[in-house]
């Protein structure tokens, strides 16, 4: 138990235009326990030009977290506004070796145009 680290890049290359200055990005993390509840973790969100590499990293201390966490999940977006124009989501497993962290990789999928 202790200090756990999570980073990760998404990658653009499945987006077919330019992402506009008033766009906004978020990155949540959260776990998902057995029931299928979702707890958020940690969430990063600013208005930003995007590039690749698009790079980011949770630290959390795990003693916070309930015991019996099912999986983490990654939800990113995109938004014009409240629109989406691009998402992704990934759940996971992760295999804790002492403080090493983990590494996720997230392809945006265009949603509005």
């Amino acid at each position: 138990m202790g200090r756990k680290v999570i980073r990760g890049d998404i990658s653009l290359h499945k987006i077919p235009f330019q992402f506009q200055s008033q766009y906004v990005w978020t990155i949540q993390l959260f776990i998902v326990l057995p029931n299928g509840i979702r707890k958020q973790l940690g969430m990063i969100s600013e208005p930003t030009s995007i590039r690749e590499p698009w790079n980011f990293a949770f630290n959390f201390d795990d003693e916070h977290t309930p015991d019996g966490v099912g999986h983490y999940g990654i939800r990113v977006e995109v938004l014009d506004g409240t629109v989406v124009v691009a998402d992704a989501d990934q759940s996971f497993s992760i295999a804790w070796h002492n403080d090493a962290p983990s590494f996720q990789q997230l392809v945006l999928e265009p949603q509005a145009i």
